[in-house]
C-alpha cells in the first residue's frame, strides 16, 4: 500500500473478479492436498478430500483459482472415483496414487455458477484430463515424390561418376 494514498476503495461485495463463464473451461491443476473439512453426513462431523485447485485464466489475462474437494471414498460411484477415472489415474488395487503426479495436469473443467446472496460464485462439478488432439498428417504428395527420389539413389551406377 502506497504510505501517501489519501483514499481507500472499499471494493463491492457482488463483485464477479472470480466468476467464469459456464460450461467446459481449459486449466490446470496448480495444487493437490488431502484436506479435512466439516461435515454433517459423517459421524465424526467430517470428512476428508482431495482438496484440488485448478487455475483458470480468463481472457483479460486474470488468474482464477477454484477448488474442488471429492471426499475420499474408493466407491465406483464416488466423485473422486469419477474424477479418477476423468483423468486415467485410477490406482490399480492395492497400489498408491502419488497425488503430487497430479500437479501441472492440463484439464478441462465443468463450470457452474449459481448465486446466494446477490453474489455469483462458478463452482467445478467436474475435472476431466485435457484431450489434445494432433491431427495425424496426411501424406503430403510432394513429400511422396521426394522419397521416390530418394529410394530411387539405389538404382544409380556411381561407378561411372
Amino acid at each position: 500500500m502506497n504510505t501517501c494514498q489519501s483514499k481507500l476503495v472499499r471494493p463491492s461485495k457482488k463483485s464477479n473478479k472470480y466468476v467464469l463463464s459456464e460450461g467446459a473451461q481449459e486449466g490446470r491443476i496448480f495444487s493437490v492436498e488431502v484436506k479435512e473439512f466439516p461435515s454433517v453426513y459423517h459421524d465424526s462431523g467430517k470428512r476428508d478430500a482431495l482438496n484440488t485447485k485448478v487455475e483458470f485464466i480468463k481472457p483479460n489475462g486474470e488468474f482464477v483459482y477454484l477448488y474442488y474437494a471429492p471426499t475420499i471414498t474408493w466407491s465406483e460411484k464416488g466423485k473422486l472415483m469419477k474424477m479418477l477415472h476423468d483423468l486415467d489415474v485410477v490406482p490399480a488395487e492395492d497400489e498408491e496414487l502419488d497425488i503430487n503426479s497430479l500437479i501441472g495436469m492440463k484439464v478441462t473443467a465443468t463450470i457452474e455458477n449459481v448465486e446466494r446472496d446477490g453474489i455469483v460464485y462458478s463452482n467445478i462439478v467436474r475435472i476431466q484430463k485435457r484431450v489434445t488432439r494432433n491431427p495425424a498428417k496426411e501424406p503430403n504428395k510432394d513429400d511422396s515424390e521426394m522419397m521416390k527420389q530418394l529410394s530411387d539413389v539405389d538404382d544409380i551406377d556411381f561407378d561411372d561418376m
